[in-house]
């Protein structure tokens, strides 16, 4: 009987930027392996920096000793790694393609676990940065994925409603969260079948909106 059910009209995207609309590399010239780097990105002194809540030289100093590297060579592989990011062109058109389709209607938003010197980077990048209403990096919200406040701040200040609301991650743990406050979580794993879901969700409403003026008036 649910499947006589109206479909619910989603009107809200939000995205990640690393390894979604971003990818990247771990690999470096720097005697930190990418393995490594990637322990550095998940401990508890990174987490902190992703916040907001220590400087740069203070995080690099930290890690470097908890993991035993030069924090000079933390610096060096993280500004390589920040060189080699590279946008993701077949997403940034398919979210062109929902908005133009939308008829202005959907809204679309970034949410990303970064630090304050990363988002200034990242943010600078030559892509299509139009196709966001705002982008919330977690350094200036003070809160990080999944934490819910951090998508608790984002829904307090757009003022969107979670159950109309799209989240894509690469991350489980980070669309789980989202999906404890009622909103449709995405894992962003395989790129062709996350098309095919953000196309199926947003579908109806694109078929609709399109069809709408031959019907009216």
């Amino acid at each position: 009987m649910s499947a006589h059910r109206n479909p619910i009209e989603f009107r809200t995207l939000i995205l990640d930027l690393g390894d979604v609309l971003f990818t990247w590399s771990a690999v470096t010239t720097t005697s930190i392996p990418p393995r490594l780097l990637k322990d550095i990105l998940n401990s508890p002194t990174w987490f902190e920096y992703e916040r907001g809540r220590i400087s740069q030289a203070d995080c690099y100093a930290r890690v470097g000793g908890e993991f035993g590297v030069p924090p000079s060579d933390v610096d060096e592989a993280f500004r390589q790694a920040r060189e080699s990011l590279r946008p993701n062109e077949d997403l940034l058109a398919l979210v062109r393609e929902l908005k133009a389709r939308y008829a202005g209607q959907l809204r679309v938003f970034a949410l990303s676990n970064i630090s304050l010197p990363d988002y200034e980077y990242v943010i600078k990048l030559p892509t299509d940065w139009s196709i966001f209403d705002k982008v919330f990096p977690s350094a200036l919200l003070g809160e990080r994925k999944p934490d819910l406040q951090a998508y608790e701040k984002v829904v307090q200040e757009t003022g969107i409603d979670p159950s109309t609301t799209v989240f894509v991650d690469d991350k489980v743990e980070n669309v789980d969260a989202a999906r404890k406050l009622g909103i449709h979580g995405i894992v962003f794993d395989k790129q062709e079948g996350v098309f095919q879901a953000l196309r199926k969700v947003f579908g109806d409403r694109v078929q609709a909106v399109q069809e709408k003026p031959r019907e009216g008036n």
